[in-house]
């Protein structure tokens, strides 16, 4: 279960109108704007409630049973763990967006959105913890915070702003049977579709002056599970080109800056090559 607040959160922050807030993206002194932390809490509350009546209604209400712990390390070759990563990262970075649009700087923005992220991961780990066919995850707790934590990482270690995980997906086994009884394969649950890519923008790693690299080429390493309903599931690895939207959109507005940093959370359709398993395979357009 690893990205299902993705589909329910992704476009959050694109919701919320322009603002000045990232005039000064490290100093509070400005003043936070009442109004709009109002906002940014009722649409939080509305979103997380919406979610979790889903997750309530698909996943648990039908299956509780007593608190126990539960790791599995082989479930969907631990591609879900990955998702974990991504799942809570993309969160943070949804709440520190709609906080900076509050008129927090950034800085605090980022550490409240990650504590944001944490809480309602651990909220669901706890959740899974009375589910008859999961339990408490510590391993995908610890992937949660992880993901949670790493955009403040990224502030404050910039070079770690070219490296990030994106995501792309196509149907392969949506409207399949799921592992709990009654259910279907969803985008949530649907490995065999999902890719999760590990992305290098590289231009600003070389020497100022010879910064030949493209500002808006990246280098993605991917990886999904194949095969995953039968005990001969592997993973396949692929390599593509990625867009840096933060090159491409102009950064001269804060909806416009959000809008590439968010886009850099999915890999779109690009050429690829499968490296591995096996001989290579090339792909016009690999979703």
């Amino acid at each position: 279960m690893p990205i299902r607040t993705v589909v329910a959160l992704i476009m959050l922050s694109l919701l919320l109108p322009d603002a000045s807030a990232l005039s000064h993206p490290d100093d509070d002194s400005a003043g936070v704007n009442g109004t709009r932390l109002a906002i940014v809490a009722g649409t939080a509350a509305a979103g997380i409630t919406a979610i979790h009546l889903y997750q309530q209604n698909a996943w648990w209400k039908e299956h509780r049973t007593s608190f126990h712990f539960r790791e599995d390390l082989t479930y969907a070759s631990n591609v879900d763990k990955i998702g974990h990563l991504y799942g809570a990262s993309l969160m943070t970075f949804l709440f520190s967006r709609s906080l900076q649009w509050a008129n927090l700087s950034e800085g605090s923005s980022l550490v409240w959105g990650a504590a944001g992220a944490t809480l309602f991961q651990t909220y669901v780990e706890i959740e899974d913890g009375y589910s008859a066919y999961w339990g408490f995850d510590r391993v995908d707790l610890a992937a949660d915070l992880i993901g949670a934590w790493y955009p403040v990482l990224q502030h404050y270690v910039p070079t770690l702003q070219d490296v990030q995980l994106r995501f792309s997906y196509y149907p392969k086994d949506a409207g399949a049977p799921s592992a709990i009884a009654g259910q279907t394969k969803t985008i949530i649950d649907d490995y065999e579709g999902q890719t999760f890519w590990l992305t290098v923008t590289p231009h600003a790693w070389f020497p100022e002056g010879h910064r030949w690299w493209p500002e808006f080429l990246g280098i993605g390493v991917g990886v999904a599970v194949r095969d995953n309903a039968s005990d001969n599931r592997y993973l396949a690895w692929y390599l593509a080109p990625e867009l840096d939207f933060r090159a491409i959109i102009p950064r001269t507005t804060w909806f416009l800056r959000t809008l590439g940093e968010a886009l850099n959370f999915l890999h779109l359709p690009m050429p690829a090559v499968r490296v591995g398993p096996g001989s290579m395979v090339w792909y016009g357009l690999y979703f």
